[in-house]
């Protein structure tokens, strides 16, 4: 029996491995590749990027508190990560072929915003069904006092991993594939390569997953009233310390989400990086890699000193971006990323992907040990309140007014058969009308002093839970 405690099978892990990397290569395309694609080609439309954002966040907590309730139900996680990437993957095939709608809605933003914001909500309200409240509760269900460190570096790692791949090889076929005529075809046929994995990933799960044999129907009353129970304030706080531990996730994640949504067209167009997927993709290996020795700390029930290292290296990363890489824009190599005088810029993301790596590998185990056994389900939904909804509602909100502060007014126009942003100055002295133009901003320096002075703030819930946690483990 013992055994049988510490073992949760080969292909448990596999599922764990190959399921959880599909959802984060189809998040990563949501969080950076769409945002970046809306800028390519229908101009730098931060409104839009923002709206975008914050309907994906309601639509992923409406799916997660909804499926959640549904899950702990019927006593099953497994239906909801079948169809739930099958229908995952069919709406991220559908958000690339918004393209076909350029030549319709180009310049007018309120149908550039209708368009692109329903088309990402409806993906993301699927995805959470898949992976919030389906994949996240499946893995819970299977986590003890022997596992949950392994178990939570491979749920760290692989939202890093999937910005890894989805980053390289995103950019291989996005920029492989362009071509004059069309330079979104890449786009859409990474979207459409991506989406058809999930789909194939949804139908594997159908004949391979099984949920576990503990977990049982729960039911609380009618289904609304089950779900109505999830906002039962009293309930939550009676458990202080997860209340605690959901506040510092939120903070830490309100400054990540200032600046992460936007980090590839801040690449792309403020730094003039051509392909900045190596500057993203090499650092975030390394990060992986030193993430490892901490598993060790974990298990040895020191979760909130990991934690807090995290979050200062988090802090530290943010401004080491702005002030040094900030200094040192003028000398980026743009062309060659691998050039040594983009040195700083590697350091700067290696800073901040350690920190959110090990952060998160920290805070999954940390909160998931304290969800009561009985409504994992649920609380996976209220979890994405404080992960989801609430930072990518505050983040994007905190990132548009800086933006447009400490931004220039930019338009989109063809130069050399290449889309590129310049100012108005630019663009009329280019022979171009800018009044036909829709305007549009670019990500500023000023997102990571932001991010850093939010993360700061994180460091005070911590503490508290800290206490609860050392006093609950005897420390």
């Amino acid at each position: 029996m013992e055994t049988q405690k510490k073992g949760i099978g080969a292909l448990n892990w596999t599922l764990l491995l190959v399921i959880g990397f599909s959802a984060q290569i189809a998040w990563v395309i949501e969080n950076n590749w769409f945002a970046n694609f809306l800028y390519s080609d229908f101009g730098a439309q931060l409104g839009v990027v923002t709206a975008m954002t914050i309907c994906s966040a309601t639509a992923t907590t409406f799916s997660a508190l909804f499926f959640g309730t549904l899950s702990d139900r019927i006593g099953s996680r497994k239906r909801l990560i079948t169809w739930g990437s099958i229908l995952w993957g069919i709406f991220t095939i559908a958000f690339g072929m918004t393209h076909y709608l350029r030549d319709s809605i180009y310049n007018d933003v309120m149908l550039i915003g209708v368009t692109i914001v329903a088309a990402d909500t409806i993906m993301s309200f699927f995805g959470s069904m898949a992976n919030d409240a389906g994949y996240n509760a499946w893995y819970a269900d299977m986590m003890d006092d022997s596992n949950s460190g392994q178990i939570g570096a491979v749920a760290a790692t692989l939202p890093v991993l999937g910005t890894l791949v989805g980053t390289l090889v995103g950019g291989m076929i996005v920029n492989g594939l362009a071509t004059k005529e069309n330079p979104q075809a890449g786009y859409i046929a990474f979207f459409t390569i991506a989406g058809a994995v999930t789909i194939l990933v949804g139908i594997a799960s159908m004949f391979l997953l099984k949920d576990s044999p503990k977990l049982r129907p729960v039911k609380d009353g009618s289904f609304w009233h089950q779900f109505a129970s999830t906002f039962n304030f009293k309930r939550f706080v009676s458990n202080k310390e997860l209340a605690l531990v959901f506040l510092t996730l939120c903070i830490f994640f309100i400054g990540y989400n200032c600046y992460f949504i936007h980090i590839m067209n801040w690449m792309n167009y403020t730094l003039g990086f051509k392909d900045p997927s190596l500057i993203l993709g090499i650092p975030l290996v390394l990060a992986m890699l030193i993430s490892v020795p901490f598993i060790k700390v974990i298990n040895n029930k020191r979760v909130p000193d990991v934690a807090a290292f995290a979050t200062a290296l988090s802090i530290v990363g943010c401004l080491f971006i702005y002030f040094v890489v900030g200094a040192l824009k003028g000398s980026l190599d743009t062309e060659n990323a691998l050039s040594p005088a983009n040195w700083s810029c590697f350091v700067g993301i290696i800073l901040v992907g350690v920190g959110y790596v090990v952060f998160m590998q920290s805070m999954t185990v940390w909160m998931k040990r304290l969800y009561p056994e009985e409504h994992r389900g649920q609380f996976e939904g209220i979890r994405i309140l404080f992960f989801v909804f609430f930072p990518m509602i505050a983040g994007p909100l905190l990132a548009d007014p800086i933006c447009r502060l400490f931004g220039e007014k930019v338009y989109q126009v063809v130069d050399n058969g290449n889309l590129v942003f310049v100012t108005a100055q630019q663009a009329t002295e280019m022979g171009y009308d800018i009044s036909s133009i829709a305007e549009g901003y670019l990500p500023v320096n000023e997102l990571f002093i932001a991010a850093a002075v939010v993360t700061v703030l994180a460091l005070i819930p911590m503490s508290k839970a800290a206490k609860l946690y050392k006093a609950r483990n005897g420390r």
